[in-house]
């Protein structure tokens, strides 16, 4: 403390040595301060500036010492009254640390803390979402240049056959599914023979899957693949990651990617004849959700899965996904370019954001190197990634950017695919220059059960003219009877709706599926359908949310989360969509608000 007050009273008077005959003098006075107090010199000599730094040099140390051993204690004291211990102490061994290295390391930093407390002036200026457009669309195709590049890139298709497009999404395969055990057991995660033995018998794990806090044991997927080899013979498929089982705080690193290589193999058995195209989900880092977009700690997923997925890339793809996590790849005969994305650069759980949110990993200027290759060359693309930008994981900086791009390139891309959520919805990314509609998402339902959900996948009918998405045919296993048919039973994988018929629509271009939303608003028969298949079929899930929609308190907010979730595609229009009131509703909103200023703001380059 005596040092402390001596290098404040040397400080204070270094700063108010006003002579410019004495500014050398002064800088190497303080240089010898910053360098016996071990932080950074300041990048202006302002009065407050490097007491602030010296007060929160102290401060992180304090919070990583002593406010740390606090957290991990009343974690430990509280959460068993309200969870599973062992969910409890697997959070504190692995999230807690993860969130308190990053949170204490960069948000607590001094020179971070400083800037955002305005002690210390900024090193880089926050971009504006209007900086970024006015960047971005400076060089945008007008609207008859658009037509020309159409036909161009029309003329550029060899094959014009119409094809198809299989999507997998969030299998989530649990290779220590019990048949018999405990599915309602209490815990956030069901199933498993280390939850006992339920006293009544139908409320144990089925042979085939359950409607419970659930993953599927692999058969299941195994039949899901090969029944899609068999039936289906697509020409192409897009997995969009998720493959390992929701009990997060129960994983270890060296078996983190068994259940993607379990998948893999069996799609390469199964389909053999198919072009696989994939890239991982939130789930497959380790701990969940955590990925370094900014150093290397994370190169062993990079690995592993590169080299799962090698056979079907070409060499420059496989470097691209084993050095960044992202890659594309070019299908000559349908003049058609594959865009993988890592959605992990938007995913307000990964705590590695915080150590810098600007464009990580430089993945949004790659894809705009990207988009413009194949503008050049008169090329189309599809996109797919794991979180949609929409989701309430999604950070709204990325999000809104992302949808920068899209409308930059609104021509090139004819597809856009997720997954993640588990349920069978739409979004539609909204032009930040005058709010029409650009692009409709496309985001599948998931393979397993987890959480009340029929196991489902989907296949796409495409153009082969144009590159546009046709149509899609939605898949669900029935499996309730797969499971009272018992060991022996032939899967139904049944088509539950064609995409167009469904919702009536002409087409599934976005003048078409863009009037879905207002349609939505003014016919609740269709929004209940919407309802029925964002639900997966699931009676349980359907049941709850039409009981929400006749509740009186809760019918307007019920409404405007499934509308405005298919007119947004962002998180902070999402929730400007459903009102003011409503969004404090909804249990995540004041989660991820807090988790996006944890992570700071966009910055100049």
């Amino acid at each position: 403390m005596r040092n402390l007050l001596v290098i404040f009273a040397l400080l204070c008077f270094v700063a108010n040595t006003i002579d410019m005959g004495e500014e050398l003098m002064k800088r190497e006075i303080l240089t010898k301060i910053v360098e016996h107090a071990g932080i950074e010199m300041p990048h202006d000599l302002h009065l407050l500036c490097l007491p602030c730094k010296l007060m929160m040099k102290q401060v992180q140390k304090f919070s990583s010492t002593i406010l740390l051993s606090i957290i991990r204690k009343e974690w430990t004291l509280l959460c068993p009254k309200f969870k599973d211990p062992a969910f409890c102490e697997g959070i504190n061994q692995t999230f807690i640390d993860q969130f308190s290295v990053h949170f204490f390391n960069n948000y607590l930093a001094p020179s971070n803390a400083c800037q955002n407390l305005g002690a210390c002036k900024l090193q880089n200026e926050p971009q504006t979402i209007k900086d970024y457009i006015n960047e971005v669309m400076q060089d945008k195709l007008s609207k008859e240049e658009q037509k020309q590049w159409q036909v161009m890139a029309e003329e550029n298709i060899k094959n014009q056959e119409d094809y198809t497009i299989a999507q997998f999404a969030d299998l989530h395969i649990d290779v220590e599914y019990s048949v018999g055990a405990n599915a309602f057991c209490g815990a956030p995660f069901c199933c498993r023979e280390e939850n006992g033995k339920p006293k009544d018998p139908s409320k144990g794990a089925q042979y085939w899957g359950t409607y419970a806090e659930c993953d599927l044991p692999f058969r299941t997927i195994q039949d899901l693949i090969k029944f899609t080899g068999e039936k289906i013979k697509p020409d192409f498929i897009i997995w969009t990651g998720d493959s390992t089982s929701h009990d997060v705080w129960h994983q270890q690193k060296w078996n983190q990617t068994l259940p993607t290589k379990m998948i893999t193999d069996e799609i390469k058995k199964q389909i053999p004849n198919s072009q696989l195209y994939a890239i991982y989900g939130n789930h497959e880092g380790y701990p969940a959700d955590q990925y370094d977009m900014i150093g290397e700690s994370t190169q062993w997923l990079r690995d592993e899965v590169a080299d799962m997925w090698k056979q079907y890339l070409t060499q420059e793809s496989y470097y691209q996904l084993r050095r960044n996590g992202y890659y594309s790849q070019v299908d000559e005969a349908r003049n058609l370019k594959f865009i993988a994305l890592n959605s992990q650069a938007c995913d307000l759980l990964n705590f590695y954001l915080m150590d810098g949110i600007t464009d990580p990993r430089g993945m949004l200027k790659w894809l705009i190197s990207e988009l413009k290759d194949s503008e050049a060359k008169h090329q189309f693309a599809v996109i797919f990634a794991h979180i949609p930008p929409g989701d309430t994981f999604c950070n709204s900086q990325w999000a809104d950017r992302f949808s920068v791009v899209i409308e930059r390139f609104e021509h090139v891309v004819t597809g856009i695919f997720y997954g993640h959520t588990h349920q069978d919805h739409v979004q539609h990314i909204r032009s930040k220059i005058d709010g029409r509609y650009v692009k409709t998402l496309f985001i599948a339902p998931s393979g397993t059960t987890f959480s009340y959900q029929n196991p489902s996948f989907r296949v796409f009918q495409f153009n082969g003219k144009n590159n546009s998405v046709k149509d899609y045919v939605q898949y669900r296993l029935d499996l309730a009877k797969a499971n009272k048919d018992g060991q022996n039973a032939i899967l139904n994988w049944e088509v539950a709706y064609n995409f167009l018929e469904y919702y009536g629509l002409e087409s599934a271009s976005l003048v078409h599926v863009s009037s879905l939303p207002y349609r939505l608003k003014h016919d609740d028969e269709l929004l209940k359908k919407y309802i029925y298949s964002y639900s997966t079929g699931s009676d349980v899930l359907y049941k709850k949310h039409l009981k929400d929609l006749k509740n009186l308190f809760l019918k307007k907010s019920t409404k405007s989360f499934f509308i405005c979730g298919a007119e947004t595609s962002t998180l902070d229009d999402w929730y400007e969509c459903i009102g003011f009131f409503e969004k404090f509703k909804e249990s995540s909103f004041l989660t991820f608000k807090l988790l996006e200023q944890f992570i700071g703001k966009w910055l100049k380059e």
